[in-house]
């Protein structure tokens, strides 16, 4: 009485074994009887004409098995979804009923006889007829987990088939699956299936939830969230569903259970066997906002969408060209550029706050067409910007332009703003709207038709005291005010002031003096001035004050792993990887070096890194190392020798990149050939991404980092490729400006 169906001819041989394995297991070895596991992925290799010679010249069968022929031939795309007792509606004038043709089908699938199962037990093979016998049966329990396949991705053949058959379901393979299975079920037979579990709250979905909520006796839910399977998989939240095939009565209660936040299989079926179960009302599902499937029992109290109108963000489009992170340019140009508001990242009050856009002035002068602006009716108000991913983390929104991966609300009364933050940054939004959507991003309605008592949670506003203004000490935020003292990274912030970077927000103070004027700090002592770490410790003394002291330095370098060690170490092996970590791979300060933990070192401040201070790195800082040692080479200093040979390697590709030619060039795929920098000339609006590529391929950065060029997402206006990785010689660059009359 145990059926199975498998795509896979070498899936179908394993259960095969393992079903008789764990029979032998059981009660010991013996023969066994032929087994009900059937592969419905092997096409008919027999010929259209010998199926419709069957049907003796009657054209209703002719047309029901030409019907299955081709259900058959596309086998391994459909496999089990193939449905042999299934006639489309707008066939069923024409063509026979199953049970007439069935004789006839299986005369037809008697030649067949390639079956995976058969050859494990060395039974008689009886290849696709015994699928279909299978397929067209019906079973009292069916359970499986589904496969998982979205519309997107979906074979011409498979797609179309879905479309046919499947309409309400027919964005996913898995939710296609949940109505075959039903199918497949007896009347009163129950299916049990493991699949994603957005089709109980996606939109998409509504008319198919309605369908069974009518239909189907809903009797288990259980959200199993993310990493619920034993083999490791690509991670998505799925939950396990058990429905039977009848209609419910008006009173029955769907039971459930949620295994969603521990973080492995074990741990949730440890929370399956103890959790409390909850339950609700089949029918009432039908009434919430899209019939989605939710535990929360519905009341009209007020809801938070009485109180706010939620705004979409803008789309970028080109999203490497329109946005950069703040820090990649010296100033920021409103007329070019604009402060741009995304995902908050922390639990600060403001944060998401990294990121300018393209003015729409800009984006209109480039015309780069794929931008598309949202949210306009929020620009210049105070409101509350939430992520639409995971945990839902939140932040005050300031009133600038903000992207699509976020969504605004904002107070209908300004007044409101601090309850609905109070409310929006504790658990109990997230478990509300999580209550009602479990998509990874969720929609507007799930995010402000839950619950909302505005009393209760100003009172939790009042008690936690005004808003401050805005500001952050963070350094990756555009409000950080510039001031190593109380920073989240003080040396990073005293590394980029000793460099002579400022921070958007950032005021007069005494630390200007220390700013290195050219924007080149070498780590050991050249040319007359001090080494890094002297300049360093002098900035951030003037920055402690009278708080400074050796205990503090400590202090400062335990706090980015350095206990122990000396702020030269830092400089020397910390600083930079850190500092691509904690800028997003987009460093503004570069850590170049010769290769020799004892060689020449420079940390330079990319904005002020044009091509006369690239010279006077190549040929005044490096070029008085290399004299020096020449001098100690000839006094017989030992080392000296291979610190000059990694010194003048060092010289000889800063020198490569000042010339610019391939691999050592700069190349922006949005600006056409005769706009190419030839040399080093870095236009600064470009981005760090692609300014740096000649120091990466040069190999002269202190560590390696998260970056690329590959294709970017899209195409160009043309329909050609978004390519980065292109290389241009100077003599084609120069052709181009010369064409253009630029020479």
């Amino acid at each position: 009485n145990l059926f199975m169906l498998e795509l896979d001819p070498r899936c179908t041989q394993i259960a095969t074994f393992a079903l008789a394995l764990a029979a032998w297991r059981s009660g010991g070895y013996r023969p066994l009887p032929t087994s009900n596991i059937a592969c419905s992925g092997i096409a008919v290799t027999g010929q259209l004409e010998d199926w419709l010679r069957l049907a003796g010249g009657d054209e209703r069968l002719s047309t029901a098995l030409e019907r299955l022929y081709k259900l058959f031939r596309d086998a391994p795309t459909l496999g089990s979804l193939i449905n042999p007792a299934d006639v489309p509606l707008n066939e069923r004038m024409f063509s026979a009923d199953y049970e007439e043709v069935a004789p006839l089908l299986e005369k037809a699938l008697a030649v067949e006889r390639d079956d995976p199962a058969a050859t494990v037990l060395g039974a008689a093979a009886e290849g696709v007829a015994k699928a279909a016998k299978l397929l067209a049966g019906h079973y009292t329990l069916v359970a499986t987990n589904v496969p998982y396949l979205g519309r997107g991705k979906q074979d011409e053949v498979l797609y179309n088939f879905c479309e046919e058959h499947y309409p309400e379901g027919k964005n996913d393979l898995a939710t296609v699956f949940v109505e075959r299975c039903r199918l497949l079920s007896s009347p009163s037979g129950a299916y049990a299936v493991i699949s994603p579990h957005n089709w109980r709250f996606l939109q998409s979905y509504k008319r198919l939830r309605i369908k069974l909520l009518k239909e189907q006796t809903w009797n288990l839910i259980v959200n199993l969230g993310p990493k619920a399977f034993r083999t490791p998989m690509w991670d998505f939240n799925v939950g396990f569903s058990i429905l039977s095939n009848c209609p419910a009565s008006t009173t029955h209660l769907i039971i459930g259970l949620d295994a969603s936040t521990p973080k492995s299989s074990e741990d949730k079926a440890a929370q399956l066997c103890t959790d409390a179960l909850q339950s609700t009302v089949q029918m009432a599902q039908i009434n919430n906002r899209n019939a989605s499937i939710s535990f929360a029992h519905a009341t009209r109290a007020a809801l938070l969408s009485d109180y706010v109108s939620v705004h979409y963000g803008s789309k970028p489009g080109q999203t490497s060209r329109v946005t950069r992170f703040f820090w990649e340019l010296p100033v920021i140009d409103q007329t070019t550029w604009v402060f741009m508001e995304s995902t908050p990242n922390n639990t600060a009050i403001y944060t998401g706050k990294s990121e300018i856009a393209l003015s729409l002035d800009a984006i209109t002068a480039l015309e780069i067409a794929e931008f598309g602006v949202r949210g306009r009716e929020a620009w210049g108000r105070l409101g509350v910007i939430l992520s639409q991913m995971a945990t839902l983390p939140c932040s005050i929104y300031l009133g600038s332009f903000f992207d699509n991966n976020t969504s605004v609300l904002i107070p209908g009364n300004p007044s409101d703003l601090q309850a609905i933050f109070a409310f929006m940054r504790s658990g109990e939004f997230a478990t509300q709207v999580r209550l009602r959507n479990q998509k990874i991003d969720i929609d507007t309605g799930s995010m402000v038709n839950i619950p909302f008592d505005l009393a209760d949670w100003q009172s939790v506003a009042d008690f936690a005291g005004p808003l401050p203004e805005p500001s952050s000490n963070d350094p990756t935020q555009w409000l950080f005010g510039g001031h190593p003292v109380g920073a989240t990274e003080p040396l990073h912030v005293a590394v980029a002031r000793l460099l002579g970077y400022r921070w958007p927000q950032q005021a007069q103070d005494d630390l200007g003096a220390h700013a290195d004027a050219d924007g080149i700090v070498c780590l050991p002592a050249v040319a007359g001035e001090a080494p890094a770490a002297e300049r360093l410790r002098g900035l951030l003394a003037a920055a402690y004050g009278g708080a400074w002291s050796a205990t503090e330095q400590e202090r400062l370098l335990a706090s980015v792993g350095f206990t122990g060690k000396t702020l030269d170490d830092w400089l020397a092996a910390g600083f930079f990887p850190q500092h691509c970590r904690l800028f997003h791979n987009r460093p503004f300060i570069w850590h170049i070096w010769d290769g020799r933990k004892d060689g020449f070192a420079a940390l330079v401040n990319y904005h002020k890194l044009d091509r006369a201070r690239l010279e006077k790195l190549t040929y005044t800082y490096l070029g008085a190392w290399i004299n020096r040692q020449r001098d100690e080479r000839d006094a017989g200093v030992a080392a000296a020798d291979g610190r000059l040979v990694a010194a003048l390697e060092l010289q000889k590709k800063l020198i490569a990149i000042l010339d610019g030619e391939p691999p050592y060039d700069i190349y922006v795929r949005w600006k056409p050939l005769n706009q190419q920098p030839i040399g080093w000339a870095p236009d600064l609006d470009d981005g760090v991404r692609l300014n740096i590529r000649p120091f990466v391929t040069a190999g002269v950065l202190r560590s390696r980092f998260t970056v690329h060029w590959k294709v970017d997402r899209g195409k160009n206006p043309d329909g050609s490729a978004r390519v980065n990785d292109l290389h241009k010689t100077r003599s084609e660059k120069q052709a181009a400006r010369a064409e253009a009359g630029q020479l």
